[in-house]
């Protein structure tokens, strides 16, 4: 979008954290936002829901980069969100992750000299590539911290090289196979393959959490209501329980937002806190040029997640301050398989929360593919608990016995697919491989005066990009110099 909008109205379709933090950042710029959620409540990914008295997280285990002067922490601050009230800081004991292989374990420490130490120190037969590797990560550090990552949408880096995949970088170092694979750990967080991930996105997703990591002192919901009630405070209107039906546009030019029951909202802009997919499917059919629909249309997706949530003995399993990461590689050093573990606290009555996670294949659930939540009959609910099962199974393998352990609840890409309404269920979205990131980047700027995404933003995914994806959004509605004129101010 070349220009800004001429008025103020603005449509936010989507309330997760994107869309509610674009919402956010327009109010504070004195614009008129209304966001439609489809759901009965806001926060998407963000919200937790309970089960017999226990908060059950969905998408925000932990983030990372919310210190004081770190990227997530300056786009809080600008958006008014309390970050000492809404998170704590983890790595008390000088761990954040701990990675457990088959034949020895990785604690990613607080700090990106105590990282260096300490791959130093687990492969000396490593050193000369440790040091290229750091060089690099730490330029990319730097931008971020560069208060002008906000500027540009996180994209301060013209080094072409940094677009290549890591796989690419490591095979020119030939590093040991046991490097490899505590490298490939951070690509397990945005469902990238290691061998497929740009270097620019690996060194930002892993010095995040090396600048600090955090986890939700409230609630999931509480979160929500968090970003939710800052912007209503703000002025801005919140309307759940409507979906979108129809982006009109008039002249190549957003006018409005038409919802499933008829009912018109004009806008003088749309913001489109969704899967791309689902914005082409708002618009009429020659909206975008024909190779503009076929780009959206055939963009790859990150493959799905399954969770499952269980209820453990408080006395024999305690909260732990660190995550746990279960993972197996090949003689290469390439990571064939994971599961992410977190022990949180419960509820009063002595028991804690085990949250599972894993990758789990959208083809795996494709005999209910046409069924919805609420609705799939007693042939998925056994398919859930036989995988239920089996993820408990594999937790005792590395917490011991969990005594009377209590199953809460398994979600499945389905589940996302529909809360979210993300094609193929992926909590993190279109695939950011080095071979479709260009083509995910260019969706930025969509060639129609008035709309743009938000959401996760190109080289950046969770939380941080799902901001920086708004601040970009923003940029686009006021235009290049009110935006910058308005950051000015607030640095």
């Amino acid at each position: 979008m070349r220009n800004p909008i001429e008025g103020n109205r603005v449509v936010i379709i989507g309330a997760g954290v994107g869309g509610l933090s674009a919402g956010i950042l327009l109010s504070l710029l004195d614009y008129r936002v209304t966001i439609i959620e489809k759901n009965p409540l806001p926060g998407g990914l963000m919200r937790s829901y309970r089960r017999r008295g226990i908060e059950c997280s969905v998408g925000v285990h932990y983030v990372g980069a919310l210190g004081p002067a770190e990227p997530l922490g300056r786009l809080f601050s600008f958006l008014g969100l309390p970050v000492e009230d809404l998170f704590y800081r983890m790595g008390g004991h000088g761990v954040t992750d701990r990675y457990a292989f088959d034949d020895f374990s990785f604690d990613l420490p607080v700090g990106i000299d105590a990282y260096e130490d300490r791959l130093k120190a687990a492969f000396p037969d490593d050193l000369d590539a440790i040091v290229l590797l750091m060089k690099t990560l730490r330029r990319i550090a730097e931008g971020m911290r560069d208060p002008l990552f906000m500027m540009n949408g996180g994209d301060p880096f013209a080094n072409m090289n940094d677009f290549r995949s890591m796989g690419e970088c490591l095979a020119e170092l030939q590093v040991s196979p046991g490097l490899r694979a505590v490298l490939a750990v951070p690509c397990q967080l945005i469902g990238v393959e290691f061998d497929d991930c740009p270097v620019i996105l690996h060194n930002m997703v892993l010095a995040g959490y090396l600048f600090s990591a955090w986890r939700p002192k409230v609630s999931g919901a509480g979160l929500a209501d968090a970003f939710a009630g800052r912007f209503t405070a703000l002025g801005g209107t919140l309307l759940c329980g409507r979906q979108a039906a129809k982006i009109h546009l008039r002249d190549r030019r957003a006018t409005g937002v038409q919802l499933d029951s008829g009912e018109i909202l004009p806008a003088d802009g749309v913001v489109a806190a969704v899967h791309p997919k689902v914005v082409l499917e708002l618009l009429d059919k020659d909206a975008l040029r024909p190779s503009m629909q076929e780009r959206i249309a055939t963009l790859a997706e990150t493959e799905g997640v399954i969770v499952c949530q269980a209820r453990v003995d408080a006395a024999r399993h305690p909260e732990m301050d660190h995550n746990l990461y279960r993972l197996h590689s090949d003689r290469a050093g390439r990571i064939l398989d994971g599961v992410f573990y977190q022990i949180r606290h419960g509820d009063e009555s002595g028991g804690n929360l085990l949250s599972i996670i894993t990758r789990s294949h959208y083809s795996d659930w494709q005999q209910w593919e046409h069924t919805r939540s609420g609705h799939r009959g007693r042939d998925y609910e056994a398919a859930k608990a036989a995988k239920g099962d089996d993820l408990l199974k594999r937790a005792s393998e590395v917490f011991g016995d969990l005594g009377r352990v209590e199953l809460l609840d398994i979600f499945t890409p389905l589940s996302l697919r529909d809360w979210m309404n993300c094609p193929e269920g992926s909590c993190y979205g279109v695939l950011r491989s080095s071979g479709q990131l260009l083509k995910v980047a260019s969706l930025k700027n969509l060639p129609v005066e008035g709309l743009c995404l938000a959401g996760q933003n190109a080289l950046a995914p969770g939380v941080l990009g799902c901001l920086l994806g708004s601040f970009n959004a923003a940029r686009q509605m006021m235009g290049e110099k009110r935006f910058r004129e308005a950051f000015c101010a607030f640095s």
